[in-house]
C-alpha cells in the first residue's frame, strides 16, 4: 500500500505533519509517528515494514508499533488516501485449504 498520488499534499511543521486533501478540501494532522508513516508510505510498503519502521524510529514494543500503525492506515483508509497494490490482504491458511 502507498499514500494516493494525486490530489494530496502534506507538510511537516515543528514535528507534526499535515495532510490536505484536495479532492474533499479537508486537512489531518499527525504527530511524529504518524510523520514516519507518511515518510513510508510516498513509496510502496507493507504493513510490516511501517511497523519496522516504528519500532526503530522510537524504541517502541512491535505490538505497540503494529497498534499504532494499524489505527493510522484505518484512518488514511477511511478517508480514501491510500492505494492498495493488493499484496496486503492476509489469507486465512484453514480457509484457503479448504477447512481442513
Amino acid at each position: 500500500m502507498k499514500l494516493r498520488a494525486d490530489d494530496i499534499t502534506w507538510r511537516e511543521i515543528d514535528g507534526d505533519l499535515v495532510i490536505l486533501d484536495l479532492r474533499s478540501s479537508t486537512y489531518l494532522t499527525a504527530n511524529a509517528s504518524g510523520t514516519v508513516l507518511m515518510r513510508q508510505l510516498a513509496e510502496e510498503r507493507t504493513a510490516q515494514q511501517l511497523v519496522q519502521s516504528l519500532v526503530d524510529a522510537f524504541g517502541i514494543p512491535e505490538r505497540r508499533a503494529q497498534q499504532d500503525v494499524q489505527a493510522f492506515l484505518d484512518e488514511l483508509a477511511g478517508r480514501g488516501l491510500l492505494e492498495s497494490s493488493g499484496h496486503e490482504r492476509h489469507r486465512d491458511p484453514v480457509a484457503a485449504s479448504g477447512g481442513r
